[in-house]
């Protein structure tokens, strides 16, 4: 049976390293669907430098009005905060247990998580990771399915920075996000 897979993030901005992941993932036959779980902040990281959450949110739903097989939640925002994805996985009644659904992630993400909230529980969810430069991926086992595919060398860090720079980012986003930066950061 075909699952859903759980791709969380800020999404700050969402771009072509997400979809190509999202897509991979599609890819290998195992998953159905991939939901972008928009989250509005992270506990680990300073919000000084999130889009406002209806951009983001604005960004990732005309992203993924034209990608099949890819959808988006904004399940996070109805939550209390500081929200931990654990949580999430909690509301949505998703269990380790279940056969419908797969954590998509990082490597970084992977290695990170092991001291989140909840990190044990979490760790026994069907997991998909993609490979991140600079990080090493865990073993394949029954519960971890290992991507093959490149490692793309883009974050939204990297998005903002040249942005701040006024550098070029048509190739690092779909054509809305870079719209987007060009006419509220670029002029």
């Amino acid at each position: 049976m075909k699952r859903t897979a759980l791709f969380f993030g800020s999404f700050n901005p969402i771009h072509h390293g997400h979809l190509n992941v999202a897509r991979a993932a599609i890819e290998t036959g195992k998953i159905k669907e991939v939901v972008f779980i928009v989250s509005p902040q992270n506990p680990f990281k300073r919000d000084v430098d999130l889009l406002p959450e209806q951009q983001r949110l604005g960004l990732v739903s005309s992203v993924l009005s034209r990608e099949e097989h890819m959808t988006f939640s904004d399940v996070e925002f109805q939550l209390s905060r500081p929200n931990y994805t654990i949580n999430t996985l909690r509301h949505l009644d998703v269990s380790p247990d279940s056969n419908t659904h797969t954590l998509l992630m990082g490597a970084d993400i992977f290695v990170q998580m092991k001291t989140w909230q909840g990190a044990a529980e979490m760790l026994s969810h069907d997991l998909m990771i993609y490979p991140r430069l600079g990080w090493q991926l865990p073993q394949k086992s029954d519960k971890i399915t290992l991507l093959d595919s490149p490692m793309i060398s883009i974050s939204a860090t990297m998005i903002r920075q040249k942005v701040e720079r006024q550098e070029e980012i048509n190739h690092l986003v779909p054509e809305e996000v870079a719209t987007f930066f060009y006419e509220t950061h670029l002029k």
